[in-house]
């Protein structure tokens, strides 16, 4: 009996010691896959938040350089029709895409006496002055002869209003020369521009108008290429104003750059013999700067041109 109890006793103390080492075998194998599976799923954590991004940006740099792909081409293809159709004619073009940046030109660095285009620089300085607030459209000035006397000043003559109706020591604000000079090319409000509000156009006007052209003017005239008239006509688009709602209403809206286009555009036309130009911002989805200045073209050859320009860089085949 006491032999058959030992054996009982013992049996008993393997059973519990195996149900014991079981228990632990089986904790020990599920604390392993726990810790397997914490660690799979940070790995596909990590993988993820890696690789995810970078799908993102992949796909994305594709885009923005198929987008800038197509407006380089678009670009070169405006550039190539406008080449062609001036040909070996006298004439100089230069475009500036405003959103992105793009430009191109066509004898864009060849210098014409600029005509009434060439008004651009004393528009911009006195609409940047406004802007400032050192003057405003009420400060009023006084006509003197003395006016037409300066530096790049336009003829006692020529286009306007104010040649028939005005007199010595009349006083006119700045906001009505500023309007007469961009509407209706006022050579003499131009003149009382450039005398009181733009140093004599010397000075502190002259090194304004230097750097927007990033080239040292050492005496103002009227003398510009296409590119100088452009990079005039950008910064008036940029800081706005009174001056791009004048040149958006002027007695030449149904001609030259204008003429064909069905959007709007705000520009300045010059004429002066021979010398014929515009120069304009064009309110396309896109909008743009284009300028055009010709020796002996005619205002059909300009619109014409304009509207070829148009037509390529508002292509919708472009944009499929």
């Amino acid at each position: 009996m006491k032999k058959r109890k030992r054996s009982l006793l013992a049996l008993s103390i393997i059973s519990v010691l195996l149900i014991a080492l079981f228990v632990i075998e089986f904790n020990i194998y599920k604390t392993n896959m726990n810790q397997k599976k914490v660690s799979v799923a940070n790995v596909d954590k990590k993988t993820k938040s890696y690789k995810s991004p970078q799908k993102v940006d992949n796909k994305s740099k594709k885009t923005s350089t198929a987008a800038s792909e197509m407006k380089v081409d678009e670009t070169e293809k405006a550039r190539q029709i406008a080449e062609a159709y001036i040909g070996s004619k006298d004439v100089g073009v230069y475009c500036i895409e405003l959103n992105s940046g793009k430009s191109f030109g066509v004898n864009q660095d060849k210098i014409y006496y600029a005509a009434s285009t060439g008004k651009l620089p004393e528009i911009l300085y006195t609409q940047k002055r406004i802007n400032e607030g050192d003057i405003s459209v009420n400060t009023q000035f006084q006509y003197h002869d003395y006016v037409n006397d300066i530096p790049g000043a336009m003829i006692r003559g020529g286009t306007g209003v104010l040649k028939n109706n005005i007199h010595d020591g009349q006083v006119v604000s700045v906001g009505t020369l500023l309007k007469y000079a961009c509407s209706y090319s006022d050579n003499l409000a131009s003149n009382m521009l450039g005398y009181y509000v733009c140093d004599k156009n010397d000075g502190i006007f002259k090194n304004y108008i230097s750097s927007i052209l990033s080239k040292n003017i050492t005496t103002f005239s009227k003398d510009f290429s296409a590119k100088d008239i452009a990079l005039f006509m950008k910064s008036i688009y940029f800081q706005g104003g009174q001056a791009t709602d004048n040149l958006k209403n002027t007695s030449w809206d149904n001609i030259k750059i204008p003429k064909y286009l069905p959007v709007k555009a705000a520009h300045k036309i010059g004429i002066n013999g021979s010398y014929n130009h515009d120069v304009a911002i064009v309110y396309a989805k896109d909008p743009y700067i284009i300028s055009i200045m010709t020796k002996g073209e005619s205002d059909e050859f300009i619109a014409q041109l304009s509207k070829k320009v148009y037509d390529e860089l508002n292509n919708d085949a472009n944009l499929k």
